[in-house]
């Protein structure tokens, strides 16, 4: 009992440190010795804690910012502990840190279908369904917000929904702006960039022609310029026209962000 009651404390320490890495201002960058060093020893406990300790472990790799590791050791996680919704809720939530939207998307559907009152889950799944490129669908997901919570609206619902109306009114799909937006974001794998925040904006807001997607990333101004020449040699190449018209992506430094962040 004492060693298990050890055991325990040993991992209860290290999520409150990780949490702690995970909320700080500075660069988790800084913290990598840090974190190589409590990743050595939360695998220890894999053998008699496995959900917790692969799940630990998911969060330092989230943090390392090693995608491919992340998810092995969330998938890890579920399967030893059979699905358990907290766990999916953290790989959401790690997923969704290292910019795999589309990912993180659905694992907060199967959170979503499992309970469809939880405003928590269903706010996440709003967030992630409109980074991923989904402004139809993040609309629908709104309207079920509205119905559920009517006293806390959700801010800038109604630009948003009428950026929705403008793509559904050209038959433009939300497969459509998905599939553009994985292409720019191709383009930061490759350069191993970290992307911040999406932003969709309708121009102009009150009734928008076209819908400007700035893909915020922490880099210099010449850096971005780069960044935004290889993007409209692709956008050129595999964007249908009236598609890359009517949306827009364009790589910042944020300093001339929207202020219509989604």
């Amino acid at each position: 009992m004492m060693i298990q009651q050890s055991r325990d404390e040993i991992l209860d320490n290290l999520l409150v440190r990780l949490q702690g890495i995970w909320a700080s201002p500075i660069d988790a960058a800084r913290f990598e010795f840090e974190l190589k060093r409590l990743e050595r020893v939360i695998a220890e406990h894999r053998r008699h804690e496995p959900v917790r300790a692969f799940y630990l472990l998911g969060l330092t790799a989230t943090l390392l910012e090693k995608s491919d590791t992340m998810r092995a050791h969330f998938r890890n996680a579920l399967w030893h502990s059979g699905d358990d919704p907290d766990v999916r809720h953290g790989y959401g939530a790690c997923l969704a840190r290292l910019g795999h939207f589309a990912e993180a998307r659905e694992q907060y559907r199967l959170l979503h279908d499992e309970n469809p009152d939880d405003l928590d889950i269903l706010a996440e799944l709003i967030v992630t369904t409109l980074a991923s490129g989904r402004i139809q669908d993040g609309v629908r997901r709104m309207s079920d917000w509205s119905r559920l919570n009517p006293s806390r609206p959700i801010e800038e619902a109604d630009s948003i929904a009428k950026s929705g109306a403008l793509l559904e009114r050209f038959g433009i799909a939300d497969d459509d702006v998905e599939r553009l937006q994985g292409l720019a974001m191709k383009i930061l794998e490759r350069e191993r960039k970290e992307i911040k925040t999406i932003n969709y904006t309708g121009i102009p807001s009150d009734d928008p022609c076209w819908i400007r997607a700035d893909l915020v990333v922490d880099d210099s101004d010449d850096a971005v310029e780069a960044l935004n020449q290889k993007l409209a040699t692709v956008r050129a190449n595999h964007a249908p026209p009236r598609l890359a018209e009517l949306v827009v992506f364009n790589y910042t430094n944020g300093e001339n962000k929207s202020t219509g962040a989604l």
